[in-house]
């Protein structure tokens, strides 16, 4: 009984203990976990774990010490934190007789892609650089409008990146992955105070032959080309191959033979359609703005249209964002300044300002040509001497964040242009007064945002005007004979506005393959007031073309690149559905030698429509092609090329086929105005030479081309030379750097155009065109103030080109006529001084 007892005592005993044991091990068991630590050594987690919670681990202290962890978690059980804290680790664990082993276990390699992104900008003045050449681990990229990129790699952890920008030493790094990345690059030119920086090369003047039809510039060498400062943009644009240079023109170029009005000037995400610059003297761009130069002639991708011709993209100076800086220049033409004001280096406000001063066809200028001099000389019956002003300002907002650009770009600008001609000869006399004046308005509105490592958008308003007032008042009074005297009253106004809004986006894939794809909405309207004699007509149309666009950059065997693109416009006038596809290819055979290929579909739905009298004057005016009246302009093209650049040695040549319809030509006769379609085709070859030495650089380029075109009213159904037909043009550019001296000249031969007076019925080319500029500037060096004094001499053969913009024809006898000439670029001494601060 008692033994029974006992054994009764002893069960309750072992109970109770069970029990005390199961109530001491409970917050293992039972109770949660919470681990709570910020970048803190595994090692020392455990170590709180089995303070706190009475845990038994063993571990490597060393091996454990090099993982940090970061949590503010609870846990259900012990084991679920372990879990938790080894994952992804290698490292495992075990519980052995309630002991937690850690141990390491092989490490698997998950496959993941190691992501490098940034901004390139300037070191001096945090100026983004857009459109960088960047070369990373054997792949080339280039940055986007504001200086961004985004690259992914599948296999490389560690980058090796290159970067090259015109007017910049080359920057030649190694970095890891990353999202931030912030890459300076450092000018070869600082205020106009060169630099050397040791072990570095330039990336210096001109790019070619990198993409088919595409060329970029420095425009910083542009200033020490022959010209006043105000038309240095021009000046470089014109010393390029397959740019036009004979005509003189400098609100609008003529590109791979395209005609007036078919190719675009754009700048900041604007449309600069041109005042009148009646000779090159003022480029339509303020130099002094501009940052980005990119020429492309043909052979674009789909982000790129409403064009049939080529495009010059000029990106505008954001401004200098770490200190205060004016730079302002005088010649003996115009005053040009600019002001950059900084705001906590995260943005800048830019001013920009010039006008002419002085008249501008009068000032140092040897007025050798004479008057009447005959047509047969090639010249004109009398020479004007007219009345010509002009003045623009931009201004620019523009600043960034981590992972977002902005700006707000405006511009303004007005031009004045007139003369009289006032004439009495034994037949009759002659009264005429005529003025033209031009304003042009535009503005952008852009943001750019990195929504992910390998997203990028950018959303861009902008919006255009053109106006043009022309008034034309004149007497032609005849003293004897039986013809009839003559009134002249006639006043136009025309008026072009441009709203686009679209939104573009880059997706980085793969390393391998990037894709762009964007939509946008664009409102042209027009307007045309007549005022003729009295009787006044007013006519105004507008048009909607919604697009999109999706364009494929694709890296094969890491030499070829293939841009496949397709783009898409809807006209509302006509309701059809314009589908442009475009294809192009770039293989790199070495590093130093590339072949280039191009073909697309393209269409314009602005069109600037040449209007010619019954004495042979013509005017060009901007009008909707609403596929009716005035059709819409459509082409195709062809271009392949070949480039070869080492040891600073260039040799780029390009071959080109265009097809272009939808032409249409205005006839003023006496039974009215009649409309003509017609087409054209342009075939040529551009050759472009560059050697770059430590202080020199030396360029030559010829253009070999021919432009022919049919409208229903030629005496034969052959085709003719169109009006800007030239079969050759060469040129030759060289700059040279003599301690503080530098110096510049170049020369441009044009064979000559076909003679608008005997077109269509008879071919005759002109007199050739040539044209001998050069330039002296001296820089005086100071640690604050810059100041540098140059002249220039333009044309200093003193040869007289005829631009037949220019010509007016006025009746002379029963069925002659005379004409009137405001010359192109005489004899021109250009003096300027500019200070910068």
């Amino acid at each position: 009984m008692l033994f029974q007892e006992m054994t009764k005592d002893l069960s309750l005993i072992r109970i109770y203990v069970s029990l005390v044991i199961l109530y001491l091990l409970a917050p293992v068991f039972s109770q949660e976990v919470r681990i709570t630590c910020t970048n803190q050594p595994l090692n020392k987690i455990l170590i709180d774990l089995r303070d706190d919670y009475g845990l038994m681990v063993s571990f490597d202290d060393k091996q454990l010490s090099a993982y940090k962890i970061t949590a503010d978690k609870k846990f259900a059980s012990p084991s679920r934190a372990f879990d938790y804290l080894l994952k992804g680790l290698p490292l495992g664990y075990e519980v052995s007789d309630d002991v937690y082993i850690i141990f390491s276990v092989p490490y698997k390699v998950k496959p993941r892609n190691y992501i490098i992104s940034g901004r390139i900008s300037d070191k001096t003045s945090r100026e983004t650089l857009p459109y960088s050449g960047i070369y990373l681990n054997n792949t080339i990229v280039l940055s986007d409008a504001k200086g961004n990129f985004s690259f992914t790699s599948a296999t490389d952890s560690i980058f090796s990146v290159r970067i090259s920008y015109l007017g910049y030493y080359i920057l030649d790094t190694m970095v890891g992955p990353g999202t931030h990345h912030n890459f300076m690059l450092t000018p070869s030119v600082i205020a106009l105070e060169e630099i050397i920086v040791i072990g570095s090369e330039v990336a210096r003047s001109i790019q070619t032959g990198t993409s088919p039809g595409i060329s970029r510039m420095n425009h910083k060498i542009a200033y020490y080309l022959p010209g006043n400062g105000d038309n240095s943009i021009f000046n470089l644009l014109r010393l390029q191959p397959g740019i036009l240079a004979a005509g003189e023109q400098s609100a609008d170029f003529i590109i791979w033979g395209s005609y007036e009005g078919q190719s675009q000037v754009i700048f900041d995400g604007f449309t600069i359609y041109g005042m009148k610059n009646f000779n090159d003297n003022i480029s339509a761009v303020n130099p002094y703005v501009a940052k980005d130069i990119k020429v492309l002639k043909g052979g674009f991708g789909a982000e790129y249209g409403e064009r049939v011709g080529g495009i010059v993209d000029i990106t505008g100076k954001d401004g200098n964002r770490l200190s205060p800086s004016v730079q302002f220049c005088i010649n003996n033409m115009t005053l040009n300044g600019t002001a950059s004001i900084p705001f906590r280096k995260k943005s800048a406000l830019m001013l920009a300002y010039r006008q002419t001063f002085y008249p501008l066809y009068n000032s140092f200028r040897d007025s050798t040509l004479g008057f009447g001099r005959g047509r047969n000389s090639g010249g004109a019956d009398y020479y004007l001497d007219p009345d010509y002003g002009f003045r623009d300002m931009n201004v620019k907002y523009s600043g960034s964040g981590k992972k977002s650009n902005y700006y707000i770009s405006l511009y303004g600008g007005m031009d004045h242009f007139s003369y009289e001609f006032e004439q009495e000869s034994l037949h009759r006399s002659t009264l005429l007064d005529y003025s033209e004046h031009n304003t042009q308005i535009g503005g952008t509105a852009y943001y750019g945002f990195r929504w992910k490592d390998k997203y990028t958008s950018n959303l861009t308003v902008s919006y255009s005007t053109l106006q043009t007032d022309r008034d034309m008042v004149g007497k032609i009074e005849r003293t004897s004979g039986n013809w009839n005297d003559e009134d002249i009253d006639e006043q136009t106004r025309t008026v072009i506005y441009e709203i686009n809004s679209r939104t573009d986006n880059k997706l980085t894939l793969s390393e391998k393959h990037i894709a762009d794809a964007g939509l946008g909405w664009i409102y042209y309207i027009t307007n045309q007031e007549i005022t003729n004699l009295g009787i006044r007509s007013d006519e105004m149309a507008g048009l909607h073309i919604p697009y999109l666009y999706l364009q494929d950059n694709i890296t094969l065997f890491t030499r070829l690149t293939l841009r496949p693109g397709l783009r898409s416009d809807f006209h509302s006038i006509s309701r059809k559905v314009y589908v442009q596809p475009r294809l192009s290819l770039m293989y790199r055979f070495y590093d130093y030698f590339r072949l280039n290929a191009a073909a697309g579909m393209y269409n314009q739905f602005v069109a600037k429509n040449m209007i010619m009298d019954d004495m042979g004057n013509y005017k060009l005016e901007w009008a909707i092609c609403d596929d009716k009246n005035v059709k819409v302009l459509n082409s195709h093209g062809y271009t392949l090329g070949f480039s070869f650049n080492k040891n600073d040695f260039t040799v780029n040549v390009e071959g080109y086929l265009k097809y272009t319809g939808g032409l249409t030509r205005f006839l003023q006769t006496s039974a009215g105005t009649i409309p003509y379609e017609g087409e054209g085709k342009t075939k040529g070859i551009d050759l472009f030479v560059k050697k770059e030495f430590k202080n020199q650089s030396l360029w030559a380029s010829y253009t070999l081309s021919k432009t022919q075109e049919y409208f229903p009213y030629f005496p034969t159904d052959e085709y003719i030379p169109a009006m800007h037909d030239q079969r050759h043009e060469v040129k030759v550019a060289g700059l040279a750097k003599i301690k503080s001296f530098h110096f510049s000249a170049n020369y441009v031969y044009g064979s000559g155009f076909p003679d608008p007076d005997k077109l269509p019925a008879t071919v005759e080319y002109t007199s050739p065109y040539n044209r001998l500029d050069g330039a002296i500037i001296y820089r005086f060096l100071r640690r604050k103030i810059h100041l540098d004094a140059g002249i220039s001499v333009l044309n200093i053969l003193n040869t007289e080109n005829i631009r037949y913009s220019n010509l007016i024809r006025i009746p002379a006898e029963e069925t002659g006529t005379e004409s009137l000439y405001a010359d192109a670029v005489p004899r021109t001494w250009a003096l300027f001084l500019n200070i910068y601060y």
